[in-house]
């Protein structure tokens, strides 16, 4: 089999779509669809199943796609390897995630990384939590840090540990001092949230929509810098996990008290990849700082 058949067939294998396949490899659908035509024919059998909805693995598929993986996985790693003893580098180590991620999570993972791979280049791509698993799909990302990750084709989850979910306040909150707060307590002021593309809305709006009263909600954004500086200058009551916010947390700058609804409120940050990711050792390396990272970091938060 040709090499780009197994490129086409890996990413409609993905996608679950020759249009969609088509318009991440940038060529026409009609040639993505043309090669695996010609493999079925060639093979006496087909490799999807093909319905109004999409298309799936048959069963001959599904073991197809396993040789695929592998030989593309494998394919890479040598690629790698070969660059590495030529003092060169591939493409850089693609980290997708919330804005949040970058700024303590992430960087002591990165300095280690290039602590030990110094030709190895590396990049971060922000994007709303509803955006990430796509980013692993098109392959325009290596590795995802999403929260509150769902089971989704062709994405495999590493790992995902527990995170608490808290009231931000400014220290000079009247709520500042509390040990705990309920969103009932939270709605008696103006309330401060983040968009429809964090995970972390679609349960908030949950829990508002159970109230009695309508919640004042003063703004809302993506942007957890804004979302901040709002609370700070004490115009309202923010919510989020720690990630994002750790060092005005430890300086007293802002104040996170748990969530309660009525039992603690908490979220999952999980590490995810493609079902077909890199294999290289250095991909290896970065995968298991993160694990580690992950690991270590929620034990601190808990």
């Amino acid at each position: 089999m040709h090499a780009p058949f197994l490129k086409y067939f890996r990413e409609v294998a993905n996608c679950g779509s020759v249009r969609m396949a088509a318009r991440h490899l940038h060529i026409s659908s009609s040639a993505v669809n043309r090669q695996i035509l010609k493999v079925e024919e060639e093979l006496g059998i087909s490799l999807f199943h093909r319905t109004a909805s999409g298309m799936t693995l048959s069963p001959a598929g599904r073991i197809l796609a396993e040789h695929v993986n592998r030989t593309l996985s494998e394919a890479d790693r040598c690629l790698d390897e070969i660059a590495t003893l030529a003092g060169q580098t591939r493409a850089p180590l693609t980290i997708a995630g919330q804005e949040s991620v970058i700024a303590e999570f992430l960087p002591p993972v990165l300095v280690q990384l290039h602590a030990s791979y110094p030709q190895a280049g590396s990049s971060f791509k922000a994007a709303g939590g509803h955006d990430l698993n796509r980013l692993l799909h098109e392959h325009a990302a290596d590795v995802a840090i999403i929260f509150d990750a769902e089971p989704n084709a062709g994405t495999d989850m590493l790992m995902r540990r527990q995170l608490p979910v808290g009231a931000i306040v400014s220290q000079a909150h009247p709520f500042a001092k509390r040990k705990q707060l309920s969103i009932m307590e939270c709605a008696e002021y103006p309330l401060i949230l983040p968009d429809q593309s964090w995970p972390l809305r679609r349960i908030l709006d949950e829990m508002l929509q159970q109230l009695s009263i309508e919640p004042n909600v003063l703004t809302t954004s993506n942007s957890v810098e804004f979302l901040h500086t709002m609370i700070n200058q004490q115009m309202g009551i923010g919510f989020q996990t720690p990630v994002g916010i750790e060092k005005r947390l430890q300086t007293g700058e802002l104040v996170m008290i748990p969530l309660c609804n009525p039992e603690p409120l908490h979220q999952q940050l999980c590490l995810c990849v493609s079902t077909s990711h890199r294999k290289s050792d250095v991909f290896q390396f970065l995968l298991t700082l993160l694990l580690d990272r992950l690991g270590s970091y929620a034990d601190e938060w808990a």
